[in-house]
């Protein structure tokens, strides 16, 4: 009876480790996914199109990058793998994700920070980093009164990738600042976020483009939209 009841108190006892350990892990990773979703999808980040699938994807990918960190804290907690663990992720993140964009990198690494926080149940790091991080996202993005407009360029021609040097170049000399670049060659048309605190000449712009590109690049189409 005494063996019966021992074996009992120890299917409970292993019964409660596991439910406690499963709404730990839970609670963790939730966490992770509020605190990344609040800062990949803040209102001040780079705008993009409604319809960019890149953009979308991107956001999503830091999100699950956050909750990825929280995991792997939580797997290897109290090993020394966990620094290597670390550097391992620094370096997929480094060298196999294509970023054009330094700010969308920098906000990675702090997200996976954020997560491996939540997959260590420190939330006393975590949920304050969190507020800090979206507060200061505002501060960057803010222009100090300057008149800043928004502007985005879309250009239909048969080599997309030759404009997107081209204008790479004119940009700095015209003090224009990117948010995104894109150019496909198989849909044939190149798309530039960028912003600008003073006035310019589009089709000035338009014609140094065609200089520069010569007669290697047809354009069908150059289409300017402020936002």
């Amino acid at each position: 009876m005494g063996v019966l009841l021992k074996n009992g108190r120890d299917d409970n006892s292993l019964t409660d480790h596991l439910v406690s350990s499963c709404l730990s892990t839970g609670i963790a990773v939730s966490v992770a996914a509020v605190l990344g979703a609040l800062v990949a999808y803040h209102p001040k980040r780079p705008k993009e199109e409604s319809d960019s699938v890149s953009a979308r994807e991107l956001k999503n990918t830091q999100i699950l990058i956050c909750v990825a960190s929280a995991m792997m804290v939580i797997l290897i907690c109290g090993s020394l793998e966990r620094a290597f663990a670390l550097v391992g992720m620094g370096s997929f993140v480094r060298y196999r994700t294509v970023l054009k964009s330094a700010f969308d990198l920098s906000l990675l690494f702090l997200l996976i920070g954020i997560g491996m926080s939540c997959g260590l149940e420190n939330y006393p790091l975590a949920v304050p980093t969190t507020t800090f991080v979206y507060l200061l996202l505002y501060i960057l993005a803010w222009d100090f009164g300057a008149k800043r407009h928004n502007w985005r360029i879309r250009i239909a021609a048969s080599n997309p990738p030759a404009i997107e040097s081209v204008f790479t170049a004119i940009a700095g000399e015209k003090k224009f600042h990117i948010h995104k670049m894109y150019s496909s060659r198989e849909h044939g048309y190149f798309q530039c976020n960028f912003y600008v605190n003073h006035a310019f000449d589009a089709d000035a712009i338009n014609l140094e483009i065609k200089r520069r590109c010569g007669g290697t690049v047809i354009f069908s189409r150059f289409d300017w939209q402020m936002e």
